[in-house]
C-alpha cells in the first residue's frame, strides 16, 4: 500500500511538472502576443496618413493591410515627373533642373535628375516617361502631395541668336491665303502689303516643307526689304520649345524678323 502510495504521488508530480510547462509555454506565447500588439515604425518621420483607430483589430492575414504612411525624412524629398517621349532621349542623370509649385508661385526650387524610368506610360494619349528628381527641403517648405512644374535643363548656350519657333515656320503663301478666306481673292503677301500688281521676283509656289509646319524642314526666316518679303536660310540650334538657335548670313541681333500676317484689301 506504501509503495503505492509512492508511485501514485510521484505520478501527480508528474502531472504538475507537465502543466506548469504548459503553464509557461501559454505564459511565453501570451508575452509574445502582447509584443506584437505594439506596432512600432521601422523608420522615424512624421506621420502623413493613418487609416487605423485605436483598438482596431489587425492582422498579418488581412489583404496588404496599410496602417500608417510615414514619411522618413522631409529634408530630402522626391519629385516625379512625366517626361514626353519627344524630350526623354536627351533627359540623364545628374542634370540639373527647377520647378515651382502652387503654394510658392513667386519662388523657384532647385532639383536633380536622380533616376530615369524605361517603362512608359499614356497620359492623355501622350507616352510619358517617369523621371525622379531628388529635391533639397531644408526649411521644410515643401510637403508630399504638392503638384509641381518643372524644368530639367538638358543644355545651353550663352551669347547666340535665337527668333521665335513662330518665325521659322511663317510662310507668306499660306498666311495671304489663310487671311484672304476660302471665298476672297488669292492674293500673295506682297500685293496684301502694296496695292496694286505683284512686284516680280517673289515665288508664288509654297515654301518647302511648309505644309507641314515644321521648322526643321529647309528652315529660314522672312524678313522685309524695300517692303518685300525676303527669305534667309538659317541653320538651326537648341530649342526650349518657344525660341530656337539660328545662325547663318545675313543673320544679326535686332533683325525684325516676320512672325505672322493679316490680309487687308485696303489701299
Amino acid at each position: 500500500a506504501i509503495e503505492a502510495t509512492v508511485a501514485r504521488s510521484r505520478s501527480e508530480l508528474a502531472s504538475a511538472k507537465a502543466a506548469v510547462a504548459e503553464a509557461e509555454a501559454a505564459v511565453r506565447s501570451t508575452e509574445t502576443d502582447m509584443a506584437k500588439a505594439i506596432i512600432r515604425s521601422p523608420v522615424t518621420g512624421i506621420v502623413l496618413k493613418r487609416s487605423v483607430e485605436p483598438g482596431q483589430t489587425v492582422a498579418a492575414q488581412f489583404t496588404a493591410p496599410q496602417l500608417f504612411v510615414i514619411a522618413e525624412k522631409l529634408e530630402t524629398m522626391e519629385l516625379n515627373v512625366a517626361v514626353a517621349e519627344a524630350d526623354i532621349g536627351r533627359v540623364a542623370k545628374g542634370q540639373k533642373a527647377t520647378f515651382t509649385v502652387d503654394a510658392y508661385p513667386d519662388r523657384t526650387f532647385s532639383a536633380e535628375v536622380q533616376k530615369v524610368s524605361f517603362g512608359s506610360e499614356v497620359v492623355s494619349n501622350v507616352v510619358t516617361y517617369d523621371t525622379e528628381l531628388q529635391v533639397p527641403n531644408d526649411d521644410g517648405s515643401l510637403r508630399p502631395g504638392m503638384t509641381a512644374t518643372a524644368e530639367i535643363d538638358v543644355g545651353g548656350k550663352k551669347q547666340v541668336l535665337v527668333v521665335p519657333n513662330t518665325a521659322l515656320r511663317f510662310d507668306p503663301e499660306r498666311a495671304a491665303a489663310a487671311s484672304a478666306g476660302p471665298s476672297g481673292p488669292q492674293k500673295t503677301f506682297v500685293q496684301s502689303l502694296t496695292p496694286g500688281p505683284g512686284r516680280r521676283g517673289f515665288s508664288q509656289n509654297p515654301t518647302p516643307g511648309s505644309a507641314s509646319g515644321s521648322p526643321r524642314d529647309d528652315p529660314k526666316v522672312w524678313i522685309l526689304r524695300d517692303g518685300k518679303p525676303v527669305s534667309i536660310p538659317v541653320k538651326l540650334g537648341i530649342t526650349d520649345g518657344k525660341n530656337t538657335e539660328v545662325s547663318g548670313e545675313g543673320i544679326s541681333e535686332g533683325l525684325p524678323v516676320i512672325v505672322s500676317a493679316r490680309y487687308s484689301s485696303q489701299p
